[in-house]
């Protein structure tokens, strides 16, 4: 597979590469302390975008999660001169010829975070979004079910407290920086014991190394976004979420300008 990445990355058609992504402040060693934060954004807004420039609603979702990234870390003198790398969970459901009901792999995109112009950077991303998507079809979807069989229980939890007591993910490079997930939701309005549901606002894994996690579902017309830290990396959390509304803002803004209305 590495000679195979390395001639794609030669000719511009491979996702980037783990180990490249520059060092932020949540790229560290995690504890068990944990902070959350959520916000709320329009459907419509991201559709709006999406319709706009030709691009998909997980490109928009991507460029909406850069903008804010680059407004947390700029506001606090952190925003690498490089672009910012995510893992973003992929269903290999269809691919798949191993048992299980979660068949789920993860593909490496840049969040072009290191580009100013919000419409440069969403179709930055959308561009890198496309060449990651036909790398990873390349790669066999029973990989690294294959490799976890080498791996038992034992030996990963091992590994995982000599990495967290030596605090090795401070002193390696960085795999990547975040994981954002973008999860299909119901369109319509779902009830409990005759109580509307409002709003989901799911958390997923954060690791050493990469102690920051967003994900995103979309719920009846909303898109209802959970963010998860380890708290000694991100303990300022809210602020993050507070600049995921303005990142879209600025990029409907773009697509109405575009449009002409």
């Amino acid at each position: 597979m590495l000679p195979q990445w390395i001639r794609r990355t030669r000719h511009g058609q491979a996702m980037p590469a783990p180990f490249t992504a520059p060092r932020t402040s949540f790229n560290g060693t995690v504890t068990g302390h944990r902070c959350v934060a959520y916000t709320r954004v329009g459907l419509d807004d991201i559709k709006t975008v999406k319709n706009a420039f030709g691009t998909t609603v997980n490109d928009v979702v991507l460029a909406m999660c850069s903008g804010a990234l680059r407004r947390y870390l700029d506001d606090r003198g952190e925003l690498p001169a490089t672009s910012l790398v995510a893992m973003v969970p992929v269903s290999v459901r269809d691919r798949s010829d191993r048992a299980g009901v979660n068949r789920v792999s993860g593909m490496f995109t840049t969040l072009a975070s290191n580009v100013a112009d919000p419409v440069e950077r969403l179709r930055t991303i959308a561009a890198q979004t496309a060449v990651a998507k036909e790398h990873h079809r390349t790669i066999s979807a029973s990989m690294l079910q294959d490799w976890a069989q080498f791996a038992p229980a034992n030996t990963v939890g091992l590994a995982m407290r000599l990495v967290s007591r030596l605090r090795l993910a401070e002193h390696t490079p960085v795999i990547h920086n975040l994981v954002i997930s973008n999860v299909p939701g119901p369109p319509v309005p779902i009830y409990f014991a005759g109580a509307r549901i409002d709003g989901f606002y799911p958390f997923g894994p954060v690791f050493h190394g990469a102690g920051l996690n967003v994900t995103v579902v979309s719920n009846a017309g909303s898109v209802d976004i959970g963010i998860i830290a380890a708290r000694e990396l991100a303990p300022a959390l809210w602020s993050l979420a507070d600049d995921f509304p303005p990142a879209l803002t600025e990029l409907v803004g773009a697509a109405r300008a575009h449009s002409g209305s």
